[in-house]
């Protein structure tokens, strides 16, 4: 028996050193400890590992054996088989060739022998290819073109030397090129999708290259010229004087609000200049593309002034000028040099009236026009059809512009609500129906009434406010609303399909008021407290805000300085609120509101602020600031702020 001696620094080591030498497993290594030392400083041990001697057979088994083979030649696979316990030839297949042994497609790495058939074909397209494709515009005006040639190639598998494992590999013996299309093969490809209009000849010419083309514009059409609109210049401010100057610093000047916009006799007061012809157009089929026709202006003369030729306007007297409606008109001023107390009497006045000073307790001011106050309101009342505009302030006061439009605007709002509600509450009654038909109901009516007391409790509040908007028993849609969705009236409904008529009838009835609204309304102050003000269009704040005040406007409602505090009362407008310090420190109770589809913003807000959007509010709790309120488009009610 032989032996082996292997060293090293413990015994462990010594017997990885061993089995790596002699190739075998720890567990079958037979050997001794001769040596061991452990010191402080250095560590030594050797072991005898004995030999299994071999015989002469073994040996010359050993000499004689090797690993099978596979090479390449010609394109042709061949293969050597291992010799005693040699290693098994292997290929390596990629992805883009099909190989099957003995019959049996495979992949990935795959022992072979002399006896295995294999098989070798290439993923490659029988025949070359040419693709072309044509994309139009959503408008129709421009087409463009896509061209892709595929050349057919002809593979054969790389020669490889002798190895135990290779990787196949493709080469390209012969290729087979696509044919380019023509010029007028591709005008021909376009005339089978009807594109004959606007063929980009230049283009055509590239189309022909070899390496193909993207995205290259074929076809465009004419594109169409609208006439233009007649353009109308006026010649005097057409603002009446709502416009605000700002200083260098960025801050509005309260001072440059101007009283009257005013013309003198023979004036000319604005021209018409007509607009240029445009063309029509045609898309890429050739069909025509009418052009919008302008606008043609007629303009008109009112009171006061009259047209010279078809296009000039001429004031015939001095005094306020005015368009609205499409019309000039000049408005007679009523200049109030003092304030208005119980020496001048109440007021009014079919045209604008201007005072230089304040309106004062009890008394009362009317106007068919505008309304110009330089000073304050207290404890008065201020009634005009045009704008309103109040230099100081207003105490204990009711200010209202814009006329009759402020009642008929708020009719729209509860027919428009009236007339969502009926489709909302339909809708109700036919899935209680669908989902509850266990149980037994003598008529829709009774769940219309159950509804109205529960879901759409909203229903019949609205519909009360339009019998005090109307303020006539005989009213259509007083005696409907009565008749429908008040008292016990619900229960005589017997279809919910019965209230379907009134859709109709509410959409005329809006169209109608609409037809007779004027031009939208403003309202300017600089401080309102314990106020009522309306407005059929705006209401601007132009100073340090409003206290507990009832405030509401037809469009926005906007806090002109960023400072200006909302402190209690309500702030309702349609379209927007943008405000500076809502509410207190204390808590003061403050509303603000907007239609469903409006904003509110705040710079600063305190709690016990509520914030209303359609038929969702909010309540703020802790200070904040940045704020903006909205529903998003998911129908969420969104509160965007940041903690103070």
């Amino acid at each position: 028996m032989k032996k082996q001696s292997f060293t090293g620094s413990t015994v462990e080591e010594c017997i990885k050193n061993a089995c790596m030498e002699l190739s075998i497993k720890e567990e079958e290594l037979k050997y001794e400890v001769v040596y061991k030392k452990t010191g402080l400083f250095r560590k030594k041990a050797e072991i005898l590992v004995e030999l299994e001697e071999k015989n002469s057979n073994q040996e010359e088994n050993e000499k004689s054996s090797s690993n099978g083979t596979v090479t390449i030649l010609n394109g042709q696979i061949q293969v050597k088989d291992p010799i005693n316990n040699g290693k098994q030839a292997t290929i390596n297949i990629p992805g883009n060739i099909n190989v099957s042994i003995d019959g049996v497609q495979v992949s990935g790495r795959k022992e072979i022998n002399s006896s295995s058939v294999v098989e070798v074909s290439f993923k490659t397209i029988e025949k070359p290819q040419r693709i072309l494709k044509i994309s139009v515009s959503p408008d129709k005006s421009e087409a463009y073109l896509d061209i892709e040639y595929v050349n057919k190639k002809e593979l054969k598998l790389k020669d490889q030397p002798e190895a135990n494992s290779i990787f196949l590999e493709s080469e390209v013996i012969n290729i087979q090129a696509s044919p380019v299309y023509t010029e007028s093969e591709i005008v021909e490809e376009l005339k089978k999708q009807n594109i004959v209009y606007g063929i980009v000849r230049e283009n055509l010419k590239k189309c022909t290259a070899k390496e193909g083309v993207r995205q290259l514009l074929i076809a465009r059409g004419l594109k169409v010229k609208d006439d233009e609109d007649d353009i109308l210049e006026i010649k005097f401010d057409v603002s009446n004087g709502n416009k605000y100057k700002e200083n260098k610093a960025g801050n509005i000047d309260f001072k440059s609000i101007g009283f009257v916009s005013s013309v003198s006799e023979g004036s000319v007061m604005a021209t018409r200049r007509e607009g240029a012809q445009g063309h029509d157009g045609k898309d890429i089929y050739g069909n025509d593309i009418k052009r919008k026709s302008a606008k043609k202006l007629q303009l008109a003369a009112g009171d006061g002034c009259e047209l010279r030729g078809e296009d000039t306007v001429v004031a015939l007297k001095s005094g306020k000028a005015e368009f609205k409606t499409n019309r000039f008109t000049v408005v007679d001023v009523y200049d109030v040099n003092s304030d208005v107390d119980l020496k001048t009497g109440n007021i009014k006045f079919n045209g604008a009236v201007n005072i230089m000073g304040s309106v004062l307790e009890g008394m009362k001011v009317e106007s068919e026009n505008d309304i110009i106050v330089q000073n304050n309101v207290e404890g008065a009342e201020l009634k005009a059809k045009g704008d309103i505009t109040v230099g100081k302030n207003a105490i204990l006061s009711k200010i209202y512009s814009g006329g009759e439009d402020v009642n008929t605007l708020g009719k729209i709002e509860v027919l428009n609500n009236v007339k969502k509600g009926i489709s909302e509450i339909i809708d109700a009654v036919y899935q209680i129906k669908k989902y509850n038909a266990n149980k037994n109901f003598s008529s829709d009516g009774e769940i219309i009434k159950i509804l109205l007391e529960s879901k759409f409790k909203s229903i019949p509040k609205i519909c009360k406010n339009y019998i005090e908007l109307a303020n006539d028993p005989n009213e259509k849609f007083v005696k409907i609303f009565n008749e429908k969705f008040l008292g016990i009236a619900p229960v005589y409904i017997k279809q919910a399909e019965e209230l379907n008529y009134l859709d109709k009838e509410i959409e005329n009835e809006i169209e109608s008021l609409n037809s007779v609204l004027t031009m939208p309304a403003s309202i300017n102050i600089t401080y309102c407290q314990d106020c009522t003000i309306q407005s059929s269009g705006n209401i601007n704040i132009t100073g340090k805000g409003e206290y507990i005040s009832n405030i509401i406007a037809n469009n926005s409602i906007n806090f002109l300085n960023k400072d200006a505090v909302a402190r209690g009362g309500f702030v309702r407008a349609k379209d927007e609120i943008r405000c500076g310090v809502v509410g207190s420190i204390g808590g003061v109770v403050t509303k603000l509101a907007v239609a469903p589809k409006g904003h509110i913003y705040a710079e600063i807000a305190y709690p016990n602020t509520v914030f209303i959007v359609g038929n969702r509010e909010t309540t703020i709790e802790n200070p904040s600031k940045n704020i903006h309120v909205y529903i998003d488009h998911h129908d969420e009610l969104v509160v965007d702020k940041l903690l103070l």
